[in-house]
């Protein structure tokens, strides 16, 4: 993302859009990766994880998050790269007259800021737990133990006995 950022900035008027294009590549990509994840009920109580009701809800509202930790974490610094180049790239765009690839390269920052809620829930949910919001304290506190929870039942000698 850094270098198609760097030769837009360097060459505005072919390279933006170049830019714009594997930015949506990647963004359509991991739409169908999050729809691929679903989005059903949780059922809490079941083996082999028997998460608590509030348990349920976070792993049902994160389940990317949760069924793909480690292409969460990667697609969440490149979504990091994209916006990070996103705010310098909009308003350099902007200065060279190249109007409307800074307008789209700007308005996608609100795809970013969705598609990280979604990656990296911990950093929403801690500041709106700063800000008083008592369900995003209560997911904070079930984080960990749904976690261990799901660490436990994926090990390979829990699974031959239940």
């Amino acid at each position: 993302m850094l270098l198609f950022a760097g030769w837009a900035a360097l060459s505005p008027e072919p390279m933006a859009w170049i830019y714009i294009g594997v930015v949506a590549l990647f963004e359509l990509w991991l739409v169908r990766r999050v729809r691929q994840a679903g989005s059903g009920p949780v059922a809490p109580a079941e083996p082999p994880y028997r998460f608590t009701e509030e348990e349920a809800a976070l792993v049902q509202r994160y389940r990317f998050y949760f069924t793909y930790p480690a292409l969460a974490r990667h697609g969440s610094s490149i979504l990091a790269a994209i916006g990070l180049t996103a705010l310098g790239l909009a308003p350099w765009l902007t200065y060279k007259r190249v109007l409307l690839p800074a307008a789209l390269i700007g308005v996608n920052l609100f795809a970013v800021a969705r598609f990280t809620r979604l990656l990296a829930p911990l950093v929403a949910l801690r500041i709106a737990a700063a800000r008083g919001d008592r369900v995003a304290l209560g997911m904070l506190e079930v984080h960990d133990p749904a976690w261990a929870k799901i660490r436990a039942g994926n090990r390979p000698e829990s699974k031959i006995g239940g």
